[in-house]
Order: structure tokens, then sequence, then C-alpha cells
């Protein structure tokens, strides 16, 4: 009983993303004896998973594109009029 709820405990202070060994590794330095075998279990028998952030998808922007080249460079101050025109074709 105290050992599940130790689990439960660790589990809720991580928001749900630690596994069973973070769990063992955190319940052992609180001073229970428990090993990853045993914390498995007991996340199963409370119906506890560990659930981890996703990475974001997209890279990160930068970097010119290799195949096409920047040859405004974002120099958007207007001098004088139509001396630059933007169009956009979807």
């Amino acid at each position: 009983a105290v050992l599940r709820s130790q689990v439960l405990e660790l589990h809720g202070i991580s928001h749900g993303s630690a596994g069973a060994r973070s769990i063992a590794t955190m319940a052992t330095q609180r001073g229970y004896q428990m090993g990853r075998w045993l914390a498995g279990r007991l996340m199963k028998e409370l119906g506890l998973v560990s659930c981890q952030q996703p990475t974001h998808r997209y890279k990160r922007g930068g970097h010119e594109h290799v195949a096409i080249p920047n040859h405004l460079d974002r120099q958007y101050d207007v001098t004088q009029t139509n001396n630059v025109c933007f169009d956009h074709v979807t």
C-alpha cells in the first residue's frame, strides 16, 4: 500500500512522464526498495502509463534554401515607389 501510494505520487509529480525506471530510481532515492520490474507491475495495477511530450515536427528556420537564393535579402524599406514588386501565387 505504501509503495503503491509512492508510485502514484511520483507519477503525479512528473506530470505523467515518468516510466518504471524513473519511478524506481526516484523511489530508491526516497529510501524505498524498488526495482523497475516492481515499479512497472505497480504502474500496471494502478493503470498508469508514461506519456512523453512529443517533439515539434517542423525544423527551425534561419537557413537560406539551397536551391532558391534570397535575392531580396528581406530589405523591405521602400525608398521610392514601384522599386520592388511582391506577388504571391497559390
